[in-house]
């Protein structure tokens, strides 16, 4: 079971592009974004760690029956409304922002609005699916689109275009000291942990998370590679003339002896698979934080049939997504984008602080309760 458990951090950290962290990043690259990448490190993987070990504690619940269990639903609920609250909005944000990419980039004379009531019809279906399907669904588009993404970085990484010296300059800068924005930013990279809060309830009692090296590893890899590529591009000036950096740069390189011959539409392809499985897993989980405030819900990991409630609320997303898309434009998506980041950032380490205090907790009831029977043993002999 370790793979969905990666998958999980997988699909998060691919669709960085889209929640616009290398932009943020790359738009504060003299003012200390090289030095928060740096920090996010370490502190990334210790919030992965701690939340995932502590979560093991709990075999086959996910954080609203843990909650619920330890504390009056008075306190619980709200706490519910606001995750789901947080998973909603950062679904829509990466679900608007691809429409209008899709219509900037592949298909001008099409309307984004049509392209988004596309995108909400297929989230609506999927995220209504039982947590078991979704997994399903979340290995078969990772064993497709990771592929793809590593060919676009090697492309990008091994083309002559690439201007090393511009990196170099950026790089320079890592003695500047760290920003709160860049941090958050950088610290999304790891941030499909969080998919513990409610795929925990698949896991098998004895799960152990193996192979946690690769964690630091391929964040790394991806935030610096998803920063520095487009600087090498585009200059270490040109890079902040764009808001969908990644297009562009994906726009930069061609294929000479591919059927295909511009990499935008691969890229395109490929980030039209993530933006789904994100916002569906998004919506999927804030469907089920909202249906654990009912005192009549009990969790279900393969239901026979989609219950109607599961359309209703994925519905209402998808209502909230076509309102979201009317009032807001482009510029203000990416501003409430960076708010998010820090938004969520300081929610995940209040969430990943909370569940290890309770993992401590049921350990530590765990180990007296051993030492009594113990005691209780050696008396009675």
């Amino acid at each position: 079971m370790n793979r969905y458990y990666y998958y999980s951090f997988l699909y998060v950290l691919l669709i960085n592009i889209m929640m616009f962290v290398p932009n943020i990043l790359i738009q504060n690259r003299f003012t200390g974004g090289v030095s928060s990448m740096l920090l996010a490190i370490p502190f990334g993987t210790m919030l992965v760690l701690v939340f995932s070990s502590s979560m093991t504690k709990f075999p086959g619940k996910a954080v609203p029956e843990i909650l619920y269990e330890r504390y009056p639903r008075w306190f619980v609920t709200p706490v519910m409304w606001v995750l789901a609250s947080i998973y909603l909005l950062g679904s829509i944000i990466v679900l608007v922002a691809f429409s209008v990419v899709i219509n900037r980039f592949y298909n001008p004379d099409t309307s984004s609005t049509i392209v988004l009531y596309l995108l909400i019809a297929a989230c609506i279906y999927c995220a209504t699916r039982t947590t078991l399907s979704l997994l399903f669904i979340l290995e078969m588009l990772i064993i497709i689109n990771a592929p793809l993404v590593v060919f676009v970085l090697g492309k990008a990484l091994f083309t002559s275009d690439l201007d090393w010296d511009a990196m170099h300059t950026v790089a320079n800068y890592v003695t500047v000291k760290p920003n709160l924005d860049s941090f958050a930013a950088a610290t999304y990279i790891f941030s499909g942990y969080l998919n513990l809060s409610i795929l925990n309830r698949a896991l098998p009692p004895n799960f152990r998370l193996k192979h946690r090296w690769i964690i630091p590893l391929v964040g790394t890899l991806a935030m610096f590679t998803s920063v520095f590529i487009p600087i090498g591009f585009h200059g270490t000036e040109g890079v902040d003339e764009y808001l969908f950096i990644w297009s562009i740069t994906a726009d930069s390189m061609k294929m000479e002896f591919g059927f295909i011959e511009r990499v935008l539409f691969l890229y395109l392809i490929l980030y039209l698979n993530l933006t789904l499985l994100f916002t569906t897993f998004g919506w999927h989980k804030a469907m089920e934080f909202l249906k654990s405030t009912s005192k009549s819900y009990k969790p279900e990991l393969d239901a026979d049939k989609t219950p109607i409630l599961n359309w209703v609320i994925c519905g209402s997303f998808g209502l909230l997504t076509i309102i979201y898309s009317i009032v807001v434009d482009e510029k203000q998506n990416y501003n409430i984008a960076g708010k998010w980041l820090v938004i969520r950032f300081f929610t995940e380490v209040i969430s990943a602080i909370w569940i290890f205090w309770l993992a401590y907790r049921v350990r530590s009831k765990s180990k007296s309760k051993s030492k009594i029977n113990v005691k209780e043993q050696t008396e009675s002999k």
